[in-house]
C-alpha cells in the first residue's frame, strides 16, 4: 500500500494533504502527539494515516508505515497480554488504553501510552484513531520507585527481625516471663505485618481489609473459619495503618487465649461502615466464656483505646459484656486517606 490512499483517508476525515483552515485537521497533521489511523474495512486493519510526530517517534519512513498493522511496532519484550488487550478491544470494536512496550526502527524499545478508539459514520465502523505518547521516562521512574520500595521493605524486615532477636535475648536475660517475652515478639510481628501491606501500596496508604486481614492472618488457620471480616473499601495513611494492624493483634491475641476463639465454638466478627462523614468498626465476640471486666488495664487496652482514639480523631472503647468484648471505634471519615504532614501545591 502507498502513499496514494492518503489523500482519500484523510479527505474523508477532514484531515487533507495541503494546507487547510480547519483548526481540527491542522491539529492531527501538525501535533506532537503521534497520531495514527487505520482501515478495519481492509485485511488486517491497516494503518492508512500517520502524522509527521509518529514518524519521529518510530524513526520510520511514511513509506514504510502505510500499509502495515500497527503490531509491527511490537518485538519480543512486548509483553503478550498486553498486545492481547488491544486485539481483543479492537475485534469488540471498544476503545483501550494501555501502556505497551514497542519498538522504533532501530531496534531501540520505548514505552508507548496508547489510545485506541473506533470511529462510526452512521453506524459503520470506518476507522480506527490511535494516539501515542512516550512515557518511558515514567516507566523508569515508577520501576525505580517499586525497586526503591522493595529495598525499604527488605531492610525493614530485617531491622524488625533484629530488633526482635535483641529484644528476645535481652528478656531472657533479664528472667522475664515466657508470657511477656511472647506478647513483644507478637507486637513486632503486627507492626512487620502492616509494613508489607504498605510496601505493596508504595507506602501512601493501604486499604482498610488487608490491615485487618494482615494483622489476623495468624489467628484464621487456627480458628476454623470462626473470625469474619468484612466492610466496605476504606484507605487508611500509613500511621493509621500500623496503629490499627497493632488494635487488632491486641484484640485477636486475647479473643484466642481468653476470649471467644478460646474454645471451639466462638466466634469473631469485625464490621466497618461509612457515611454521612463517619467511619465506624465494631468487633464482637460471641459465644466464649463469659466475660468480666479485668481489674486493671493493661498496656495492650491501652493501644486499642488510647492509640486509636488519638491517631483516628475519634472514640474508641472496649465493652466487657458478659457474653462476649465488643469493641467500637467511632471517628470522622475525612483525612484518614492522607497523612497531615503531606506536601501540598501552594
Amino acid at each position: 500500500m502507498t502513499d496514494s490512499i492518503r489523500p482519500s483517508v484523510e479527505t474523508e476525515l477532514g484531515i487533507p494533504t495541503g494546507g487547510s483552515e480547519d483548526p481540527f485537521a491542522s491539529a492531527v497533521r501538525t501535533t506532537r502527539m503521534p497520531m495514527v489511523i487505520t482501515d478495519p474495512r481492509q485485511a488486517d486493519n491497516p494503518i492508512v494515516f500517520c502524522n509527521d510526530s509518529f514518524l519521529r517517534l518510530t524513526g520510520y519512513e511514511r513509506k514504510e508505515i502505510l500499509g502495515r498493522n500497527c503490531r509491527f511496532l511490537q518485538g519480543p519484550a512486548t509483553r503478550r497480554a498486553d498486545a492481547q488487550k488491544v486485539r481483543e478491544a479492537i475485534e469488540r470494536r471498544e476503545s483501550i488504553e494501555i501502556d505497551l512496550l514497542n519498538y522504533r526502527k532501530d531496534g531501540s524499545t520505548f514505552w508507548n501510552a496508547l489510545l485506541v478508539s473506533p470511529v462510526f459514520a452512521k453506524g459503520e465502523l470506518v476507522y480506527f484513531f490511535a494516539s501515542q505518547l512516550d512515557v518511558t521516562e515514567r516507566k523508569r521512574a515508577e520501576e525505580h520507585s517499586f525497586l526503591l520500595n522493595r529495598e525499604l521493605n527488605h531492610r525493614v524486615k530485617n531491622t524488625l527481625a533484629t530488633v526482635q532477636t535483641v529484644v528476645l535475648q535481652t528478656l531472657r536475660d533479664g528472667s522475664v516471663p515466657d508470657r511477656v517475652a511472647a506478647a513483644v515478639t507478637g507486637r513486632l510481628h503486627a507492626i512487620a505485618r502492616s509494613h508489607d501491606v504498605l510496601t505493596d501500596e508504595a507506602w501512601a496508604s493501604a486499604l482498610l481489609v488487608d490491615v485487618i486481614q494482615g494483622a489476623l492472618d495468624p489467628i484464621h488457620d487456627k480458628v476454623d473459619g470462626r473470625l469474619h471480616v468484612a466492610g466496605p473499601d476504606v484507605r487508611l495513611k500509613p500511621r493509621i495503618a500500623t496503629m490499627l494492624s497493632l488494635a487488632m493483634h491486641e484484640l485477636g491475641d486475647n479473643a484466642l487465649r481468653y476470649g471467644a476463639l478460646s474454645n471451639g465454638t466462638g466466634t469473631v466478627d469485625v464490621t466497618w461502615r461509612i457515611g454521612g462523614g463517619r467511619f465506624a468498626l465494631q468487633w464482637i465476640e460471641k459465644g466464649g466464656p463469659a466475660v468480666a471486666p479485668p481489674a486493671e488495664s493493661g498496656y495492650g487496652r491501652r493501644i486499642v483505646e488510647r492509640v486509636l482514639s488519638a491517631e483516628f480523631g475519634g472514640t474508641a472503647r472496649i465493652d466487657f459484656q458478659p457474653s462476649g468484648i465488643v469493641f467500637e471505634l467511632d471517628a470522622p471519615s475525612a483525612g484518614m486517606e492522607v497523612e497531615r504532614t503531606a506536601w501540598q501545591a501552594p
